[in-house]
């Protein structure tokens, strides 16, 4: 080729390529003159959006939220999105404010809400932490709604699983739509099984070797079939004579459930007398031979009480922790368990007292509805507390705030405990289970909910 027919051919290559950019070019300005910087910040949007949508998907395994967008009528910016990837002008911006909102008061109640992105930024930072709900319900229905409801958990535990007779049979039913429903959510399904809170039961078993392996061999079958990830004991009120029993028992459950991968957790009670293991619980035993140890820190003043008082205040909270830590269970191994209801104490004019359960998110709108005052803080014990006349006697009330939460939740980091407890799903509301799950995770510590 001469160099006449070349340079032909290399000035025809360069003319083409400078009129395809000025079309691309002319292309560009017709479509920003046709949307404007309204529509192509829409288009980009949109893509914020989409991954906004899978952010909460796949971090906290459920897309019931408040503002969850809804569809409607596909946009010009938004078809051009579909198909059309943009960059983000400002992605961080973008993407913050499409993620939906929960009704969380801030710390300082002050009401607003709180966006989802600094939880997930935080969980982000924290890929182990567990967040464990109870389920207390045997409805199908009722437990997906709960999940749905409580945003940011990993684990629920349904309290489906109950020991029937003194053979080691067990009672209830375990839901399989419920765990299909968790495990697409990315949610773990640690099974709960109490004992009927039957001391003379739950003898009979521990003292045959037969019902015993019956038992385990139940929960064995059970896991291996509904393909569950953990069990959990409740078992409770139990006699000081069946100590050495029960910590049997829990280690011939867990070299059972190990080999299938099955996680094993214990709850029990606070000591009643401090330092003195010696009744039903063996701390450091059941510590060696369970994954996790739940304290069940709550009901310092439980239902019956003769002297009304708070469920759970800071102080006894701290000394039960301080407990256990001292007994033998390893600060890796002990998850804090933490109330979310409270009491009413009524106590009548004949000095008798009764009480009434409640959500602790929810005494002041009842005390708002029955004209009561909301009461003073008192800070030893970490509590709001108030006191008003009644048509027979007065009434009494110690209640938790988002401050208490903060509180019990830095005393978990402080002692490097592994994780809390909250019982339970059913007394949860928005404001106490975002501010709670928020300042878990901004603690960066393990969560889980505990049997009562």
């Amino acid at each position: 080729m001469d160099r006449t027919t070349l340079r032909n051919v290399v000035s025809q290559f360069i003319a083409a390529s400078a009129a395809l950019l000025l079309l691309l070019v002319g292309c560009t300005c017709t479509v920003w003159a046709f949307l404007g910087k309204s529509g192509m910040e829409q288009i980009a949007t949109s893509e914020a959006d989409e991954l906004s949508n899978i952010e909460l998907n796949q971090l906290y395994g459920t897309a019931d939220y408040q503002g969850q967008s809804t569809t409607q009528t596909q946009s010009i910016a938004s078809a051009v999105a579909a198909h059309v990837r943009l960059p983000f002008s400002n992605p961080l911006k973008m993407l913050t404010s499409l993620l939906p909102e929960t009704s969380a008061q801030a710390v300082q109640n002050s009401g607003a809400q709180t966006s989802l992105f600094q939880s997930i930024t935080t969980i982000a930072n924290n890929p182990q932490d567990i967040v464990l709900g109870w389920l207390p319900s045997t409805s199908s229905s009722s437990c997906i709604q709960l999940m749905a409801d409580n945003p940011g958990m990993n684990v629920v535990s349904p309290g489906w699983l109950h020991l029937q007779d003194a053979s080691g049979n067990l009672s209830g039913s375990v839901l399989p739509s419920v765990i299909e429903y968790a495990h697409q959510h990315n949610i773990k399904v640690w099974v709960m099984v109490d004992n009927q809170f039957s001391a003379t039961l739950t003898h009979e078993v521990l003292a045959n070797p037969k019902a015993e392996s019956n038992l385990i061999d139940e929960l064995v079958y059970q896991s291996r079939l509904y393909h569950l990830d953990g069990i959990n004991i409740d078992f409770e009120n139990l006699a000081a004579a069946d100590r050495n029993l029960f910590t049997q028992f829990i280690g011939n459950l867990h070299r059972a459930l190990s080999p299938i991968h099955v996680n094993l957790s214990v709850d029990i009670s606070p000591d009643i007398v401090p330092l003195d293991d010696s009744l039903a619980f063996f701390h450091a035993g059941l510590a060696d031979n369970a994954d996790e140890i739940v304290l069940m820190a709550y009901d310092e003043h439980w239902s019956t009480d003769p002297d009304p008082g708070p469920v759970a205040d800071l102080p006894w909270v701290t000394a039960g922790v301080n407990d256990l830590l001292d007994t033998g269970v390893p600060t890796d191994k002990l998850i804090l368990g933490m109330p979310f209801y409270t009491r009413f104490w009524y106590v009548h004019s004949d000095g008798s007292v009764t009480s009434s359960a409640v959500s602790a998110g929810a005494v002041t709108d009842i005390l708002r509805q029955d004209k009561a005052p909301l009461g003073v803080w008192d800070p030893k014990l970490d509590l709001m507390y108030t006191k008003f006349p009644s048509a027979d006697g007065y009434t009494e009330v110690w209640y938790p705030t988002a401050n208490t939460y903060q509180d019990t939740l830095s005393l978990v980091t402080q002692n490097g405990l592994a994780g809390v407890a909250v019982w339970s799903l059913a007394w949860s509301d928005p404001s106490t289970w975002t501010a709670t799950v928020h300042s878990l995770r901004t603690e960066g510590v393990q969560t889980s909910h505990a049997a009562s």
